[in-house]
């Protein structure tokens, strides 16, 4: 039963720590992101983002993290925003959250 707790903690230790290592609040993905770019253009009107060169549409109920805040406005976002983002698994066009990265922000290969 010991074991399994060492386990379980070193596990975990090991999961927080890409965000944390990254300098990223703890509501950030731990097991880091599905996609990452930067914000081109923003239509509101449309609700439609093109981020990375490709148009994407936004749930209505998109949520928006902050490196401070759990949870910003979407007119957060301008064009030239690094940001990493989560699409709808049967939609792969359409974002249902989005979290806004410091410039430095190393995604490695920049999607996942």
């Amino acid at each position: 039963m010991r074991k399994l707790r060492l386990t379980a903690a070193i596990v975990a230790l090991a999961l927080t720590g890409i965000a944390a290592a990254q300098g990223l609040p703890n509501y950030y993905p731990a097991e880091g992101f599905q996609r990452t770019a930067m914000v081109d253009m923003l239509y509101p009107e449309a609700q439609r983002i093109v981020i990375g060169d490709l148009s994407y549409t936004y749930s209505s109920n998109v949520v928006v993290h902050s490196l401070k805040s759990f949870s910003v406005p979407l007119s957060r976002l301008k064009p030239g925003t690094r940001v990493a983002f989560k699409t709808l698994e049967n939609r792969g066009r359409v974002i249902t959250e989005i979290w806004l990265l410091p410039d430095n922000y190393d995604d490695g290969a920049g999607r996942r």
